[in-house]
């Protein structure tokens, strides 16, 4: 909900890679990024377009959100230049927008170094500042950073000890609030190869279930999903790339539509799929609703006592 009590509504995007603007620089054909600038033009440049991206933000205009969530890689290299381009994109988006890095995003050790203080508008200046809150009325969104420089070939994704210490004391001390937490990689296994996955993903997991969380939102895999964090029922849901056109229908570019309001003691999440078809035009691709149970910790209680308080219930419905 929105600090009016209205119904907050928000659209989750993710994996624009923004095409880069003119000749890339020499140094890009050094190590891994020389191996995905060969792979860029070889092949991701024709599927990763530009008029594809500018559909997708057209469609989120029309729903109007209140808040715009990025779970990363605007860029393909990692080069400050693409942070610039990704900066300027930014601005032209919507609604005010909260960004997490993803792998592309750190491809090289000093890529979010670079980077990230092009946009402190939208996401820390430094990854040693992740997590980050951003708080709309009663709806806390919580960005965790997963991005790292990895070997070529690989795309994996990393949350530190330190990072998810504080991500648990954030989540503590948001209780009575919608959580809705955001990051690249899929927190859990099964959704990419090993070698793209969230390394150490149970520790991200067991926080979630021992601290509590409403919602999970991530990128990475290039198609919707919706599941749950293994060992929890937190919904776990993955958006497209919003620049590929591709014909298997759950990788087709999208975004999705949520709406959190809260209804008695549950937080309702609804959740819309949106996807472009052939022709570029928008449409329905699948609707799902939570009721989430709202935590309330009363203050005469000792903490033990707590989690069984907190567990709830949930209920889930699906739509046609």
């Amino acid at each position: 909900m929105s600090a009016s009590g209205h119904p907050l509504r928000f659209a989750h995007l993710s994996d624009a890679h923004l095409p880069p603007d003119g000749p890339l620089p020499w140094r890009t054909l050094i190590g891994k990024r020389g191996l995905s600038v060969m792979s860029w033009r070889r092949r991701r440049a024709g599927l990763y377009r530009q008029e594809t991206v500018d559909g997708v933000v057209a469609d989120i205009a029309r729903f109007a959100p209140d808040l715009i969530a990025d779970t990363g890689d605007l860029t393909n290299f990692g080069l400050p230049q693409e942070f610039r381009k990704a900066a300027a994109w930014l601005e032209t988006l919507p609604a005010p927008t909260v960004v997490v890095p993803g792998n592309h995003d750190a491809m090289m050790p000093s890529s979010l170094e670079e980077g990230l203080p092009m946009w402190k508008r939208w996401s820390p200046a430094r990854a040693e500042d992740f997590p980050f809150v951003r708080r709309e009325g009663d709806v806390a969104i919580i960005g965790v950073c997963s991005a790292i420089a990895s070997p070529p070939f690989v795309a994996c994704g990393r949350v530190g000890t330190g990072q998810t210490e504080r991500l648990r004391k954030i989540l503590e001390a948001t209780r009575g609030l919608c959580r809705i937490v955001l990051i690249h990689h899929s927190v859990g296994p099964g959704l990419v190869p090993w070698r793209k996955s969230l390394l150490g993903w149970r520790r991200i997991a067991r926080v979630l279930r021992e601290a509590g969380a409403e919602m999970v939102l991530h990128g990475h895999a290039h198609c919707a999903a919706t599941s749950t964090v293994p060992g929890t029922r937190i919904p776990l849901v993955g958006a497209p790339s919003a620049a590929l056109r591709s014909s298997e229908r759950d990788s087709r570019a999208g975004w999705n539509a949520l709406t959190v309001m809260a209804e008695g003691e549950h937080w309702r999440i609804e959740l819309t799929r949106r996807q472009m078809t052939e022709t570029g035009a928008f449409e329905d691709a699948g609707c799902v609703c939570w009721l989430r149970p709202r935590q309330v910790i009363p203050g005469n209680l000792p903490q033990e006592t707590l989690p069984d308080i907190a567990a709830g219930r949930e209920r889930r419905v699906r739509y046609a």
